[in-house]
């Protein structure tokens, strides 16, 4: 599908002879058993699933849960090397970034706020064409009402690519025996018509899957819809049609465009999820860097102005007290910094898991099928 939402090849009759010289690949559609692993699990809940405050708070803590057993074995003296002019200049150092980092992000999120800020009338035509979408998406589900929320939407959506797909196949089967039986097995409409129908079933259930563990929004939702591969059923779609659109029947023809209809409806409110999900990942990272960083310029300034290490004497737990304490001390003051890590970790990661770019079937981590990764 192009940028601007047109078919990607239904009508390209031209393309036949290409299709014909270059054999569709073979789609694997079993959708495969998850890895469950806790390693597996660990790494989906840190850069997708979890809360991000959940996520920071993490992180923050496994710094001393690192350096204090490390520096157990370290042949450095604490106490020479937590000096006041050493401390300081650490100090110093992180109230600068902590400020100018919440400055920037503040700053960054303020404008793509802005971007809803718009006159009543680019207001209105927002929620016209809005309104026009559904009632074209009601059209092509056959119902009096499209369901209200994104959820449902997509269901029923990739539900509509699905039954396309299937009265295609009926409407192939039904005029099979005008096949020439002379023919070659790789250009039985009907064995290509099968392997779009299993596509799109393997699809349409693994959303169905995810949304029925996704809840009633967040990033559940947004996943359900990444994971839906409407690229590769476009790129089956125009392959059959290049190959067989002359002998194709009128409600195969029919069966064709409403199906390639659904996938570009879907298509759409899939950006359309993806974009307010990083409008709100924005207000979110404003907001949480605001909370964390106030406290910890707070923290940082008094480290800074009254604490004297070489006051810091005696043992916690078996530990230098002063170890101790300036290792607290540093955790905290990399809490802004961990709370950004956080949510960047999830934005890219669903910014790669996005498995369609248009007319092009992207492959794990959002590489090019095919590429070599150069």
């Amino acid at each position: 599908m192009s940028g601007n939402g047109e078919p990607v090849g239904v009508h390209a009759p031209d393309q036949r002879a290409d299709a014909e010289r270059e054999p569709t690949a073979a789609v694997d559609v079993s959708p495969g058993a998850p890895d469950r692993s806790p390693v597996a699990r660990l790494r989906r809940w840190l850069l997708l699933t979890g809360d991000r405050r959940a996520v920071a708070a993490t992180l923050v803590f496994v710094v001393p849960a690192v350096v204090i057993p490390l520096s157990a074995y370290s042949t450095v003296d604490v106490a020479v090397l937590f000096t006041r002019a050493n401390t300081g200049r650490l100090f110093d150092t992180f109230l600068s970034g902590v400020i100018l980092l919440v400055s920037i992000v503040v700053s960054v999120a303020s404008l793509v706020v802005s971007q809803e800020l718009s006159p009543v009338g680019q207001q209105r035509d927002r929620i016209e064409r809005a309104a026009e979408f559904r009632r074209e998406t009601e059209s092509l589900l056959d119902t009096p009402m499209a369901p209200a929320g994104i959820g449902g939407f997509l269901r029923a959506v990739a539900g509509a690519a699905l039954s396309a797909a299937q009265e295609l196949q009926a409407a192939v089967e039904a005029t099979a025996e005008r096949r020439d039986p002379d023919g070659e097995a790789g250009d039985d409409p009907a064995a290509e018509v099968a392997r779009i129908v299993a596509l799109a079933d393997a699809e349409s259930a693994r959303t169905a899957r995810s949304l029925d563990g996704a809840g009633s929004g967040g990033i559940g939702v947004l996943l359900a819809a990444l994971e839906y591969d409407y690229a590769a059923q476009l790129h089956g779609l125009r392959a059959f049609r290049a190959r067989h659109g002359e002998d194709l029947s009128a409600s195969a023809d029919e069966a064709v465009a409403e199906m390639v209809e659904a996938l570009q409806r879907f298509a759409a409110a899939r950006e359309f999820v993806k974009s307010l999900y990083f409008e709100r990942e924005f207000a979110r990272l404003a907001r949480d860097l605001l909370v964390v960083s106030i406290p910890v310029i707070v923290c940082i300034s008094y480290v800074i102005l009254a604490v004297d290490v070489a006051q810091l004497d005696g043992t916690v737990f078996g530990l230098p007290t002063v170890l101790v304490f300036m290792t607290a001390a540093y955790a905290a003051s990399l809490a802004p910094f961990m709370t950004l890590a956080a949510y960047v970790l999830r934005a890219a990661t669903v910014a790669l898991r996005t498995l369609s770019a248009g007319p092009f079937v992207l492959g794990t981590e959002g590489s090019l099928a095919g590429d070599d990764g150069e």
